[in-house]
């Protein structure tokens, strides 16, 4: 039986499957001897590395696209994701976007961990199970971390985690296995350009996770025109929120953040929504940007409410973004 999974051949353990992946200057299969001397049970690889592979002595699986396999495996050895048993996996929340994705995790982190959640968190600047701070080296792990990092969160009884979530991860496969609760988007401007094909080819890796196969619904800030035609097009129900002055709720968007006040210690405005829901909000960080990150933040939540019971209620609400950290 496949233990773990791994793209390193120096992190391999007995067991792991090793991902023989080619690279910009060298190919993984160069390593594979490496991996299996240090246990490998065997290597995914493509048609290029099949025969270094088959060398090293282990059994070799070849597909012409290993990352497009790999999330999925990874899922299966650690039982995660699209194959974690039923009621064992943690809630996800995933924030993409070009800007204020740590911001919105952390809030949505902090904000559930105020509330007693036992939480989880995956970004740029630090990632946690349960409280604990782990080793954290990309925005988005490579899949068979992320799917290992997911099992070990499964195993410390974290309820619900925060997930920041890049285009290059989009791109790369390394969310895949994984299908998010809900789904947040921030922004898009221009960023990254070296690595996507124009702005065109940047919003479609975007967009992508608002699919069956990478959520289940989403939450779009239509502050720009990018999130407005996100909201147009996504392939999953999708709940809108804006900060432009004069918007009305209900029909510029879902939820709209009325009255920002910003000031050095925070940011508050109400946030007024359907059936002329009003719930005024506060959040310790100053910065007019940060009203459409905490916006987004109590929409992601109050869309997530019916998978954390208790949580999630206007009044809980308020209190988990007034005492976050982000």
């Amino acid at each position: 039986r496949v233990l773990g999974a791994t793209l390193d051949s120096r992190a391999v353990r007995a067991g792991d499957l090793y991902a023989a992946l080619p690279g910009a200057r060298v190919h993984g299969a160069d390593f594979a001897a490496a991996a299996v001397a240090a246990g490998a049970a065997c290597v995914l690889t493509d048609p290029a590395g099949a025969g270094r592979a088959a060398a090293a002595g282990a059994p070799v699986l070849v597909t012409p696209d290993p990352r497009a396999v790999l999330g999925d495996l990874a899922a299966r050895v650690h039982r995660t994701g699209v194959h974690a048993p039923p009621g064992r996996a943690p809630v996800l929340l995933g924030v993409t976007g070009t800007n204020g994705k740590t911001t919105t995790a952390y809030l949505l982190e902090g904000a559930l961990s105020a509330l007693g959640r036992t939480t989880g968190l995956v970004g740029t600047v630090e990632t946690r199970v349960a409280g604990e701070v782990v080793a954290s080296t990309r925005t988005t792990p490579e899949a068979p971390d992320l799917h290992a990092l997911l099992g070990r969160m499964e195993r410390a009884g974290v309820e619900v985690a925060a997930l920041e979530v890049s285009s290059h991860a989009l791109v790369l496969h390394r969310v895949d296995g994984v299908v998010l609760d809900v789904a947040a988007f921030t922004n898009l401007s221009q960023d990254h350009l070296d690595f996507h094909d124009g702005m065109e080819d940047y919003f479609a890796a975007k967009a992508s996770l608002f699919t069956p196969e990478r959520s289940r619904r989403g939450v779009v800030v239509v502050d720009d025109a990018w999130g407005e035609r996100l909201a147009r097009e996504a392939r999953v129900p999708v709940t809108t929120v804006t900060t432009r002055p004069g918007a009305r709720p209900g029909e510029d968007a879902d939820w709209v953040a009325l009255d920002p006040q910003v000031e050095s210690t925070g940011t508050g405005f109400v946030l007024a929504g359907p059936e002329g829901a009003r719930l005024p909000l506060r959040a310790p960080l100053p910065g007019a940007f940060n009203v459409a990150n905490t916006a987004l933040a109590a929409v992601v939540l109050l869309e997530a409410a019916p998978l954390l019971p208790g949580a999630t209620t206007p009044d809980a609400l308020a209190a988990g973004l007034a005492r976050a950290g982000g």
